[in-house]
């Protein structure tokens, strides 16, 4: 707006540079425009991916993923490997349900694009691709190698922490009984060296026939939206808890078993949801 006195001063560039700076359109005299990089995108959390498989079937992989200025990195453990079905390729069973304790490492940039590989010449091999937004993954692919290879398309969702009370009423599918459980639970901020999240605190079993109504302390492992804890009430016998949380972590569906240290209960077995108080 000004071109006559920009031409009159050998200065006249520099000083349009700093007036365009200081108005938020900095721009060269004669060359393209800088622009800044924007921050990498944060995914730091509890993951649960959803894999299709082109043939195979659905089947989740859950990871704690740590991002630091661009870099992520997680340990993946896959489902345990029970099916016997005979791929075209020759595989007997899922190649996922061997994939468990699989390190990870690779990028996301500011547009949330993800890319995660293992390290060379791992067995498996693997290769994971998706877009983050928020605490969803979305437009994912995936190819594992190895003995046997899969591949597919892939999405995912970030679980939140497991902190604070739930309580629910749990049920026997043996004999019919309801009981209650209180299960106040803490979950570690980051994982351990096996890429999985500690969780501890205290439950409380009331009117259930089997053990006494007392307090038994947590201290389980988990990752994803599976956890599986044992609950000692020596001498009546030990509770295996096992189930998953929701997507909002506001409820905890739980499958229960106890094993007796006499015959009284039969191993008896059940079911009941909590919820966050």
């Amino acid at each position: 707006m000004t071109s006559r006195a920009i031409n009159a001063t050998t200065g006249g560039c520099a000083a349009l540079l700093i007036a365009i700076f200081f108005a938020g359109i900095l721009t060269g005299c004669g060359g393209t425009t800088p622009t800044v990089p924007g921050s990498p995108a944060t995914l730091t959390g509890n993951w649960e991916l959803t894999t299709n498989q082109t043939v195979g079937g659905t089947v989740p992989i859950a990871v704690y993923l740590t991002s630091n200025a661009g870099s992520v990195s997680g340990v993946a453990v896959g489902p345990p490997a029970t099916d016997l079905i005979a791929y075209p390729d020759g595989c007997v069973g899922s190649p996922i349900g061997m994939f468990s304790n699989v390190a990870l490492a690779g990028t996301v940039d500011a547009e949330g694009n993800l890319k995660l590989s293992t390290a060379p010449n791992a067995i498996p091999s693997a290769t994971m691709t998706g877009t983050v937004s928020g605490s969803s993954l979305s437009n994912g692919s995936f190819a594992i190698s190895g003995d046997c290879t899969t591949q597919g398309t892939m999405t995912g969702i970030e679980y939140p922490a497991v902190n604070g009370t739930y309580s629910g009423t749990v049920t026997s599918q043996a004999s019919g009984q309801k009981f209650t459980v209180t299960a106040t639970l803490d979950q570690s901020t980051a994982p351990n060296s096996a890429g999985l999240l500690v969780l501890t605190g205290t439950a409380i079993v009331n009117g259930y026939s089997c053990v006494p109504s007392s307090a038994a302390a947590i201290g389980a492992t988990f990752v994803g939206d599976d956890f599986f804890l044992e609950l000692s009430h020596s001498p009546s016998g030990i509770l295996g808890w096992s189930g998953s949380l929701s997507p909002d972590g506001k409820t905890l569906g739980i499958n229960y078993g106890f094993s007796p240290a006499t015959n009284t209960c039969n191993d008896d077995f059940g079911s009941g949801m909590l919820t966050l108080q």
